[in-house]
């Protein structure tokens, strides 16, 4: 039998003491990886901001594990389990944005405050600028709305990780997040009104209605200017660990990752006019940012003792300046080329555009008629065919033979004039009644009379229709506003349909200008019947609108239910030979595609 000596037993125990206390760095399941070009890897320490210390995020990007040989069992299964983000406790500004978006959201939902979401229309029509600045604090107490409130305080949360580090410091960081605060609500009332109100009828192909209606509460369009920020520092990279070995892991730069995780705030609604005013507002941050970073670094080059620091800051003491914004240009530049396809796809998928069928259109009434179309005509100033071009604009959008169950069936145009002697109303007439589509739409009520009375002759037309056809809605027509075509036809159909599905209690839908295009319910058709001869000193079209707006006091009922259009579906053809002697109109005016005259209020639904 062979025995050890002493000595060597001795040698034994003391490897073997060591099997169990010798530790080896190992990357925890998520960490971070800077890059060596990126700005926070050249600060010097104790010359800026420090950094809030008491984060594992920040410090302990590694940490100790015993030897793959010696360790027990139930410390290899106890790795396994760590593989989430460690951001605990939570960095110092966004507690603080917790706590105080708690505390206004929880005084909104005791009804203390009346908040809501931030829109451009807002601020120009009802100047609620306290709105705008308090609803990035804002979330509703329901529960996606609570969960997307804690998944972007995450998302703030690991900007305000690696920024500050970079930017020097938390102070640093809550300046930039002011700047964002207010810079993004400039631009995106900038954006509202030059791409809304500015281009509705000078430029009608920049017109975006939701540039003015999009509305946004939250982080969300401040986290995608953090984002461009972040490209200061473009190569900096998270590290995942999915298993034991050290082999087993995979690396995502932060900017990826932190757009990937902004995205979800698409989930919900669409924010593009908001995010990309996030986008604007970072790239003129990281501009300024990196300007300032660049003359602090030339000045603490001369502080530094330590010599791979030393050479990496003379470096950029030597650098012109312009060489590096415009680096940092090109960065930012490049993460809002690759983020901009991606919001877009996320936009087009949310303003899809909706087609109504004839089955569905069919089934909001049960009326007679769906539509009882009013057309009022009257003599003009070288009896031009107005009458016959707009009738016949609705007509080629109307099937000859309508199906039984075809809306088309209950639909039916009404020719009413109150002159004796009008011309293009007789060859109309003529012309229409030899057609089938004539004989099937359209009806002629012919008064005797010679007074040039507008408001007496709309007030016995919504009379006359109203007592004698039973129909969901009346429409108002003018003899010189034709339809745009087959396209804006079916979007009257299409907002009529949303209007009864998405505003049942609504007073009537408007699509076009003026005194045509009015949809009106049964009940408002015969009250404004009466009220237009009420309100004489006031122009007809005017008085129907202000009932369907319920700004009359006989109309209050009708208050925030009046449905509109985007756009201008019909055009103005009779410019020059207006039957309002006080009226003058250009050629070029009131258009298709024009702005509606009411989109932008927020007194008013616009589908």
């Amino acid at each position: 039998m062979y025995i050890q000596p002493p000595a060597l037993q001795q040698q034994l125990q003391q490897k073997q003491q060591l099997c169990w206390s010798t530790t080896q760095p190992t990357a925890i399941s998520f960490s971070t990886m800077s890059s060596p070009t990126s700005l926070n890897s050249y600060k010097p320490r104790n010359l800026l901001s420090p950094v809030r210390k008491n984060s594992k995020y920040t410090i302990r990007h590694y940490r100790t594990r015993q030897s793959s040989m010696c360790r027990k069992p139930e410390d290899r299964q106890k790795s396994k389990s760590q593989k989430l983000l460690c951001l605990w406790p939570l960095p110092t500004l966004t507690r603080y944005m917790i706590l105080i978006s708690l505390v206004i959201s929880s005084l909104n939902f005791l009804n203390v405050l009346n908040l809501s979401c931030s829109a451009p229309s807002f601020v120009f029509h009802r100047f609620d600028f306290l709105n705008l600045l308090l609803s990035p604090f804002l979330f509703d107490w329901t529960l996606p709305s609570l969960v997307l409130f804690g998944w972007n305080m995450l998302i703030l949360g690991l900007f305000e990780e690696s920024l500050g580090h970079m930017l020097g410091g938390t102070r640093r960081f809550l300046g930039l997040l002011s700047f964002l605060f207010l810079v993004v609500s400039g631009i995106r009332l900038l954006f509202g009104f030059t791409f809304s109100k500015s281009t509705g009828w000078a430029f009608p192909s920049l017109f975006f209605s939701n540039a003015m209606h999009e509305c946004s509460q939250g982080l969300a369009p401040f986290l995608f200017g953090l984002l461009i920020v972040q490209s200061l520092s473009i190569q900096d990279k998270y590290i995942l660990i999915y298993g034991q070995e050290d082999s087993n892991k995979m690396t995502v730069r932060k900017v990826i990752l932190q757009f990937i995780m902004c995205l979800v705030n698409y989930s919900t609604k669409n924010i593009l006019w908001w995010s990309i005013s996030g986008l604007v507002t970072g790239f003129l941050a990281t501009l300024l940012f990196q300007t300032l970073l660049a003359f602090e670094k030339r000045e603490d080059a001369v502080k530094v003792k330590d010599a791979s620091e030393f050479i990496t800051l003379e470096h950029y003491r030597r650098t012109p300046l312009w060489r590096l914004i415009w680096s940092a240009m090109k960065k930012s530049m490049l993460v809002i080329f690759l983020c901009f396809p991606i919001l877009m796809a996320c936009n087009s998928y949310y303003t899809r555009e909706f087609q109504v069928t004839s089955t569905e259109l069919n089934t909001i009434s049960q009326d007679q008629y769906l539509f009882t179309m009013v057309f009022m005509t009257a003599p003009r100033r070288g009896d031009p065919a107005y009458l016959s071009r707009t009738i016949e604009s609705y007509l080629e959008n109307w099937p000859e033979y309508p199906a039984i169950d075809s809306p088309y069936r209950r639909m039916q145009a009404i020719i009413y004039t109150d002159f004796t002697n009008h011309t293009q109303y007789h060859l109309a007439q003529q012309h229409f009644s030899n057609t089938v589509k004539g004989q099937r739409y359209l009806k002629w009520i012919h008064h005797d009379g010679n007074e040039w009375n507008q408001r007496l002759h709309v007030s016995k037309a919504l009379e006359f229709v109203s007592s004698h056809y039973q129909s969901t809605y009346y429409a108002l027509m003018e003899d010189d506003f034709p339809v745009c075509g087959n396209k804006e036809w079916h979007e009257i159909e299409n907002v009529i349909y949303k209007a009864q599905k998405n505003v049942p209690s609504h007073c009537g839908v408007f699509v076009g200008t003026g005194g045509s295009g009015l949809f009106l319910r049964p009940d408002l058709a015969r009250l404004t019947s009466q009220l237009l001869l009420e309100y004489i000193d006031t122009p007809p079209d005017i008085i129907i609108q202000k009932c369907l707006m319920g700004q009359l006091p006989e109309c209050a009922h009708c208050a925030d239910t009046l449905v509109t259009s985007k756009t201008l579906l019909m055009y103005h053809i009779g410019y020059n030979t207006s039957t309002s002697d006080d009226r003058v109109y250009k050629k070029d005016e009131f258009q298709c595609g024009w702005r509606h005259p009411f989109n932008g209020d927020p007194s008013v639904i616009t589908l």
